[in-house]
């Protein structure tokens, strides 16, 4: 994502904190999921269970984003 040249816009500092929180979760848990499942057996629900655990860190992190961007301003006619 690039922004425009003249965009100086500051993000707020918690914003970096919880991407960096959410991606170390999703990672972490995706990945544990995914060596579960190959693991087999019954290890297969806890594997399904942490990539589904997974999808809660995106979620956040894009609630955190979105009210921390300011409200678009309407075009100047």
């Amino acid at each position: 994502m690039t922004a425009p040249p003249g965009d100086n816009r500051q993000v707020p500092p918690y914003v970096a904190l919880v991407r960096i929180a959410a991606v170390l979760g999703m990672s972490t848990l995706a990945a544990f999921g995914i060596v579960l499942i190959l693991l087999g057996g019954d290890y297969w629900v806890w594997g399904l269970l942490a990539l589904v655990l997974a999808l809660p860190c995106f979620v956040v992190m894009r609630l955190v984003e979105r009210t921390a961007e300011p409200p678009e301003e309407p075009p100047s006619s």
